[in-house]
């Protein structure tokens, strides 16, 4: 979680842990450890996150819009909760809203992985590695249709796709033409490739094995898009 830039409370941190453990079974029990703890961290940004992502899971997005815009109010570097806002205000419609909070989310990000040293050259040449190990395992009927489809690494998607409304922490993404002729989301006249969200990637999946496996799931993913499968067709598959 990339979350405001305040002073570690670990009390706080404690029960943070306990309110998302809590809310795996029972996330009815989680919110009401939530409300009682406003008495002792009133307005506290971290809570109001916490509270809107409850609020989402059990009344849906509304229910949590004010609770994450709250928390930007008090923590406009709040990443995650400015991410939040922007999947609330997309779902709601209000997509020059959400593309602002998008945009914001894209320069914190950047700025916490300079911070945070993430996507150094030891971490982009084992993204690479894990890529080309996949695409050695596809089936050689599907792999000689996609020999000029490269697979390229990028930090983040740029400015001019999130002022599209593209996901700035998508993880990949497919370009350009398919195999069936048809085009990607992206400009037509995009070369066709595979595009790999290294920063992305790594910020999600600090682990090494979850890494590897969500590298060969985004692999897929993207694809599919190329042999033209859907969103449905992905999650039929397994590869959301």
């Amino acid at each position: 979680m990339r979350g405001p830039s305040t002073n570690a409370d670990p009390t706080l941190d404690a029960l943070l842990d306990e309110v998302y453990g809590a809310a795996e079974d029972d996330p009815d029990a989680a919110l009401t450890m939530l409300v009682d703890a406003e008495a002792s961290w009133p307005d506290h940004p971290e809570l109001l996150f916490a509270r809107g992502e409850l609020e989402w899971t059990l009344h849906g997005p509304e229910a949590a819009e004010s609770h994450y815009r709250r928390a930007v109010e008090l923590a406009p570097e709040f990443a995650d909760a400015r991410y939040a806002l922007g999947e609330v205000l997309g779902l709601l419609g209000e997509e020059q809203a959400m593309i602002a909070e998008n945009l914001a989310v894209r320069r914190l990000d950047i700025q916490a992985d300079l911070g945070d040293g993430v996507g150094t050259r030891e971490d982009q040449r084992f993204i690479a590695q894990v890529a080309e190990d996949v695409l050695a395992a596809i089936p050689e009927e599907f792999r000689v249709r996609l020999q000029n489809v490269p697979v390229v690494l990028e930090a983040r998607p740029g400015e001019p796709l999130v002022l599209e409304g593209f996901d700035p922490r998508a993880l990949g993404l497919f370009e350009g033409q398919g195999d069936l002729g048809q085009h990607s989301n992206a400009t037509h006249d995009a070369p066709t490739r595979i595009v790999l969200f290294y920063a992305n990637l790594l910020a999600s999946f600090p682990d090494e094995d979850a890494l590897r496996e969500e590298i060969e799931v985004t692999i897929l993913h993207e694809i599919g898009h190329f042999f033209g499968l859907d969103e449905d067709d992905m999650e039929r598959l397994g590869l959301e």
